[in-house]
């Protein structure tokens, strides 16, 4: 079974405990769901880039139609927007239910007009969670998720290609950016159905990857080497502060960098997001860059041996102040 199928009969099956949950523990269960979302990164990327798709969406009216005060109506206007509603609403709940175990259902409860708990449980898992999880199975299937894709190509790289890549890239260093570049846009297509142009031209320059899903949604993705010393932190800002450039003249709000380590230095990259949650990103000028960061050189020893290695720290100052890198 592929991998995305596994993903969505794990998707369906924690929606069948959220639904078939004891209402005495409906809180505890929904707890437990939103630590296993957490904790798959495809499912994660999902969900970051749906809550950029409606970003204006009405969250204190969703709260209030969720109360007996009226008829709900669900406030967003797509289905990212709802799920990012959902999933806000489940963390809530996740956070919560330490100190107040009957959370889950004081929330069904002020949703349902059902006389039994466990009815007014169930119907508000039915009608407010689980179009969640239907947006999650939905699009893991057809795996239109650029992080996911982006993750898998991380994995595919660090796992399996380090050394037939390292190989060429080292044959041609004067171009060797290119050869992970036109790696990276090969995988995007066979791998995501992401249509990808190499170097088309912008008001800004030429993007190293600007892309399209089926002809629609312009794709903006970058690749920057990081050799730790002419192509260290510097670069990388640079790199950053082009990939927004690129991105406002496509009109978009989020961009992707990929950043290939071809150094044994560890990169640690700065978030606005929750740290230690992958992948990290940035906001700067209404865009949101992703860091994917790959490790490409080949190990030369084992990690027993290796000693310990440097730690190189970008951090918000220095995308906020180029000049000082």
């Amino acid at each position: 079974m592929k991998y995305q199928q596994r993903l969505q009969v794990a998707v369906r099956e924690h929606l069948r405990k959220l639904m078939t949950a004891p209402y005495s523990s409906s809180g505890h269960e929904v707890h437990l769901a939103v630590t296993w979302i957490n904790s798959q990164p495809a499912l994660t990327g999902l969900l970051e880039e749906a809550s950029q798709s409606e970003p204006g969406v009405d969250r204190e009216r969703f709260r209030t139609g969720l109360t007996r005060s009226g008829r709900f109506v669900w406030p967003s206007r797509t289905e990212q927007g709802r799920a990012t509603l959902i999933w806000e609403l489940m963390q809530s709940i996740a956070t919560k239910e330490a100190s107040n175990p009957d959370v889950g259902l004081q929330t069904a409860i002020g949703y349902s007009m059902e006389r039994r708990h466990q009815d007014s449980w169930r119907e508000f898992a039915e009608d407010i969670l689980q179009p969640l999880f239907d947006f999650l199975s939905e699009r893991v299937g057809s795996e239109s998720s650029i992080l996911h894709t982006l993750e898998r190509y991380r994995t595919r790289i660090e796992w399996f290609d380090r050394e037939e890549l390292y190989t060429r890239f080292d044959a041609d260093r004067a171009n060797g950016e290119e050869v992970y570049n036109l790696d990276l846009q090969r995988f995007l297509f066979l791998e995501g159905d992401h249509i990808t142009h190499a170097k088309p031209r912008s008001a800004s320059g030429e993007a190293d990857l600007v892309g399209e899903l089926d002809g629609r949604d312009p794709l903006v993705c970058d690749g920057k080497i990081f050799d730790g010393s002419s192509r260290g932190k510097g670069y990388l800002v640079k790199g950053v502060h082009q990939i927004v450039k690129y991105a406002h003249d496509y009109g978009k709000h989020t961009a992707y960098l990929v950043i290939y380590n071809i150094t044994d230095k560890l990169l640690e990259l700065p978030t606005d997001g929750t740290p230690g949650v992958w992948p990290p990103y940035t906001e700067i000028s209404g865009v949101r860059v992703y860091f994917i960061h790959v490790r490409v050189l080949p190990p030369t020893t084992t990690a027993s041996k290796a000693g310990k290695a440097t730690l190189v720290i970008l951090t918000h100052d220095d995308l906020t102040n180029p000049d000082t890198t």
